[in-house]
């Protein structure tokens, strides 16, 4: 076997390949017995009709064709490795010749994958924002878990509505004189310290006493999800039905094995704070990843071909489309509302950021000879499964029915062993 190398426009490699006439007359050989024993041909028992009769029956391309499936993996992976190419796409057979008793002869193209002049990685020394855990973040935790298994009571005073109560009130909204579609309800409840309402409404409700009817004066953001209320100001009438307010337990032991089993409150608060400096510890070492990626990022410089940007942003369509379904949106309008200009700008720009950083991680883990075994895959897969509350057979199921996902996860583990050498290999100081 021999092969010519040609890189052609696009970063595209064109390889003529030559397979010596043996090799392949016993390949077609082969694949005409394999045919020949599996055809009905009226007249001959399976596999004994003369191999003139079974090619004029089947087509000698067919024969030819079948042969050359059976060699070109092989042949093109030996290719490859004394090429030494680094494929972005599967090989194809552009055209070929073969005749029985002479050579096959093969014009082969891939696109390969762009060169990456990586940045230096190791040694360097990195500025990164450093997170601090706030002062009070133990009385946070404690006030989270007491709203957690807080009660509501109606208020029997005659006293205004505060910022933190919770209320059960009738609302009719209009634009103008005309009503909201959807914009009315009946004995609604809503925590005011937690409204999803529109910016004002939870507020326009404080300082009013139970059995007021009232209106609040509101305006739509600009961002409105429906066109026709976008910026609009709006009235809407309301009657408050009932106060209610949030009692807190008390901080003490039956809390705490409330919470978790916990014997008591101290044990519960040393548990928190043991998660409080985890936490953060987790979240500098997340950022000092993010710091010094970021400058190997910066300073790596890829030469990528529109062909390899353009699959990327097919694929992110395609997302970006797959999400849009599942939160009942139709992906189109969604487009013209932010524009389709706009839209190929963002696609493009992710399209290039998602390469770049998929060819650094595998180049420094090709550098570094980073293996990923069975280990690495199972606990990978374990940590999905905990993820999407799932059972690693579950995990294991989706990916035997999407073999993509496969190669998603040995970039996820490659991407963690990169950030491993990162963060052992360089130096942080905070900013």
């Amino acid at each position: 076997m021999t092969s010519k190398l040609e890189i052609l426009e696009g970063n595209v490699a064109k390889i003529d390949l030559t397979i010596d006439a043996k090799e392949a007359q016993d390949a077609y050989n082969k694949a005409f017995k394999r045919i020949s024993q599996n055809v009905n041909i009226a007249g001959f028992r399976k596999g004994k009709a003369p191999r003139n009769i079974v090619e004029k029956y089947v087509g000698a391309e067919r024969i030819k064709a079948e042969a050359i499936e059976s060699v070109f993996p092989k042949a093109f992976g030996a290719v490859a490795d004394e090429h030494k190419l680094d494929l972005a796409t599967q090989p194809y057979i552009e055209s070929y010749d073969f005749e029985n008793g002479k050579d096959l002869t093969m014009v082969v193209k891939a696109e390969l994958k762009p060169e990456v002049k990586l940045a230096k990685y190791k040694e360097n020394t990195v500025e990164f924002e450093e997170f601090k855990t706030e002062e009070n973040a133990l009385e946070n935790e404690l006030k989270t878990i007491q709203e957690r298994f807080s009660t509501l009571e109606n208020v029997e005073e005659d006293r205004e509505t505060k910022a933190d109560d919770t209320v059960v009130f009738d609302f009719e909204g209009f634009v103008g004189d005309e009503a909201i579609e959807h914009g009315a309800g009946k004995n609604y409840t809503l925590d005011l310290a937690h409204s999803n309402f529109i910016p004002g409404f939870a507020e326009g409700l404080v300082g009013h006493k139970k059995g007021e009817e009232f209106t609040i004066d509101v305006t739509f953001p600009e961002n409105y999800h429906q066109d026709k209320l976008k910026g609009a100001k709006a009235q809407f009438k309301i009657k408050l039905h009932e106060i209610k307010t949030r009692i807190l337990p008390e901080l003490n032991d039956d809390l705490a094995k409330k919470a978790g089993k916990f014997e008591t409150l101290d044990k519960l608060k040393e548990d928190i704070n043991k998660y409080i400096e985890e936490s953060a510890k987790a979240e500098n070492e997340r950022r000092k990843a993010e710091a010094i990626f970021d400058k190997v990022f910066n300073d790596t410089k890829i030469d990528i071909q529109d062909a390899m940007i353009e699959r990327e942003i097919s694929a992110i369509s395609e997302e970006t489309k797959q999400n849009a379904a599942r939160h009942g949106q139709n992906y189109d309008e969604l487009v013209e509302k932010e524009g389709k200009d706009e839209v190929n700008k963002k696609f493009k720009e992710e399209a290039v950021k998602r390469i770049k950083n998929s060819l650094i991680v595998e180049k420094i883990a090709k550098t570094e000879d980073i293996k990923i075994g069975q280990n690495d895959i199972l606990e990978q897969v374990n940590e999905l499964a905990r993820l999407y509350h799932a059972t690693p057979a579950q995990i294991f199921e989706e990916i035997r029915q999407n073999p993509a996902g496969f190669s998603v996860i040995t970039q996820q583990i490659a991407t963690k062993k990169v950030n491993e050498i990162l963060l052992n290999n360089n130096t942080f100081k905070t900013k």
